[in-house]
């Protein structure tokens, strides 16, 4: 846990905006996710800060923090976070070195994984086709896993972002689809479970969106399926 606070207390001092006014780096994005309606799961993730960067020497770092019961009435709480550090191993290369760490709500529930990130939207004979259809995709093999009791445990992580401008330059759909293998379980969930989220969102005005997400999650044994509703702001550093 140590390791993890110094490592991401780095990061955060690279994306100071004193640094990055110096180093002339990319923007900083922000999303900020509120969801006011739930269909079945009242107590699923209604608050979600997603943040997206690029720092020097062929490193990015994407994070998101989720909390729960600001919209629901319940006790507004703090539910998961992933902090991601990638490194790309060559800039002829569509492969990235994974470094993340996994905070959750709960005693013992935190862990670290290292693993190797695909990025096939930018592969040679794949990029010119997926660019024409909108489509960004990339698959991450989490292949190590550290600081749990199943160390053992491997995971699949795929994330796709498509926008659709023959309907709506204003429309677009993204989501990811996580699944967990050689994991000891217990209480009704599958062998490897799956955890996923579709989102569609569209543009309403400037950086504000209305958005939709399916989700799906078979850890929560009984209550997998959830339909949130709400609106989206992206922000952007400049």
């Amino acid at each position: 846990m140590k390791f993890t606070v110094l490592l991401f207390s780095g990061v955060l001092m690279l994306l100071s905006p004193a640094f990055v006014k110096a180093q002339g780096l990319p923007p900083l994005r922000i999303d900020t996710n509120l969801y006011p309606y739930h269909s079945q799961v009242d107590n699923d993730t209604d608050l979600t800060f997603v943040t997206n960067a690029r720092l020097p020497a062929r490193l990015s770092y994407f994070s998101f923090i989720s909390f729960r019961g600001l919209t629901t009435g319940d006790d507004f709480s703090f539910a998961r976070s992933e902090q991601n550090l990638r490194w790309t191993i060559s800039d002829k290369l569509p492969l990235d070195i994974s470094l993340q760490a996994v905070l959750v709500d709960g005693d013992g529930n935190d862990f670290t994984q290292l693993g190797i990130g695909w990025r096939v939207h930018n592969t040679p004979g794949l990029d010119d086709f997926l660019q024409r259809l909108n489509l960004i995709y990339r698959v991450t093999f989490q292949l190590r896993r550290s600081g749990a009791a199943d160390d053992k445990v491997w995971q699949t992580e795929q994330y796709f972002k498509l926008r659709l401008p023959a309907i709506s330059e204003r429309l677009y759909v993204s989501g990811f689809v996580d699944q967990t293998f050689d994991l000891s379980v217990a209480g009704g969930v599958p062998g490897n479970p799956l955890v996923l989220e579709v989102q569609a969102g569209l543009r309403l005005w400037k950086n504000l969106y209305a958005v939709a997400e399916y989700r799906k999650n078979e850890f929560r044994v009984g209550n997998e399926n959830n339909l949130a509703v709400g609106i989206e702001y992206k922000y952007a550093s400049r």
